[in-house]
């Protein structure tokens, strides 16, 4: 899948130089027919896949690549090439997503003093405590809750709350972040929390929830019940 992901963007740098072959300003091309037009459709396709599999793209420097490919003066050999990209996709999306998160949480920490941020990285709200003497703390501890789950455009991905819905089961069986963030109220409390992508669904996602990897969520959560086990 890289390595069709990569041929795209030979592609779609191929297909950028024609309008920047020939040095020096020219008209922009016109869309005299049918196929003009689909070529154009193909050209924003083409564009659209490479801003959502790296919106950081520098559009200047790609031409640059371009431009020094059909000069035959290009910096990398394409095996150099290829062997960046692939580095580049394997293992720096985890350190780009994790300094993206971090700004993000700090800054919301920063415009509100009640939003607090844990070592884990698990950012939180409270709105109600609840009952202290019932807190979940015990991995077999039932909780009876109903929640609101987003992203942090405010697109719900998951609800569980105005449908009246309410979710029962072992404080266990819920992703670390919930977990962690559970602990921190009792029977009848009110929390809003946001998961960075590592204590939610991390680098995989869950397509059925169409949740996307390394994907950041809100919370809204309302404990209804903790039924201790010991």
């Amino acid at each position: 899948m890289k390595t069709k992901i990569f041929a795209s963007i030979i592609i779609a740098a191929a297909m950028a130089a024609l309008s920047a072959c020939g040095g020096g300003k020219q008209a922009a091309p016109t869309m005299q027919n049918d196929q003009d037009s689909m070529s154009y459709v193909v050209g924003m396709n083409i564009a659209y896949n490479i801003l959502e599999m790296d919106s950081t793209i520098n559009r200047e420097v790609l031409l640059m690549g371009i431009e020094d490919v059909l000069a035959e003066r290009a910096k990398m050999s394409q095996e150099e090439a290829k062997e960046y990209f692939l580095i580049y996709m394997n293992y720096g999306v985890y350190e780009r997503v994790r300094e993206y998160e971090d700004k993000y949480l700090n800054d919301l920490v920063a415009t509100d003093k009640e939003i607090m941020r844990k070592p884990s990285g698990l950012t939180y709200k409270v709105a109600s405590v609840g009952d202290m003497n019932k807190i979940p703390s015990n991995d077999r501890d039932t909780i009876a809750l109903t929640y609101r789950a987003t992203r942090l455009s405010g697109e719900e991905v998951d609800i569980a709350a105005e449908r009246e819905d309410t979710v029962r089961t072992a404080l266990r069986d819920f992703i670390p972040g919930l977990k962690e963030g559970m602990k921190l109220i009792g029977e009848g409390g009110k929390i809003t929390l946001w998961l960075p992508s590592q204590l939610g669904y991390g680098g995989e996602g869950l397509e059925e929830k169409g949740i996307g990897p390394n994907e950041m969520l809100r919370y809204e959560i309302n404990i209804i019940e903790v039924k201790k086990r010991y």
